[in-house]
């Protein structure tokens, strides 16, 4: 008697090649991810020095009609508006008017990160009245980009 092996055709894949794939799954996501990461709070940066420019015009315009710079972040709203904070929430700005007596004829605004945004490199971004730009955590031209 002749015995006739018959092979059995399997369609699918073995639990090696599953375990494979998602071990190469793993590692693509373990590099993609902290450059993600890092992405998203680029863009946030680059809200908050958008808010920062927005807050200088406005501080100027303030200085054209009052012939001093304003304590708030947005003088020229009614109530004016002591702090802002960009349209993601990730920072929060603040201005800070200098001078002797009444008359404030400088001022520093301070964006400050919030949230998520906090494990920024960058842990602040500022603006003075003369336009010189500002940051702690990291170098001026790394958080000014």
């Amino acid at each position: 008697m002749q015995t006739q092996l018959r092979h059995k055709r399997h369609n699918g894949f073995t639990l090696i090649e599953l375990m494979i794939v998602v071990a190469i799954l793993g590692v693509l996501v373990a590099v993609a991810l902290p450059a993600y990461q890092q992405s998203v709070r680029g863009g946030a940066r680059a809200e908050a020095q958008s808010l920062l420019l927005q807050v200088a015009a406005n501080q100027e315009r303030f200085y054209s009609d009052n012939n001093s710079y304003s304590a708030n972040a947005d003088p020229l709203s009614n109530p004016a508006v002591a702090i802002l904070t960009t349209e993601a929430g990730l920072y929060q700005v603040a201005v800070a008017a200098c001078g002797a007596g009444t008359i404030a004829n400088c001022f520093v605004a301070t964006a400050t990160p919030q949230g998520a945004q906090t494990a920024d490199s960058c842990t602040t971004l500022t603006l003075t009245n003369t336009g010189l730009k500002g940051a702690t955590g990291d170098t001026v031209a790394n958080c000014w980009r």
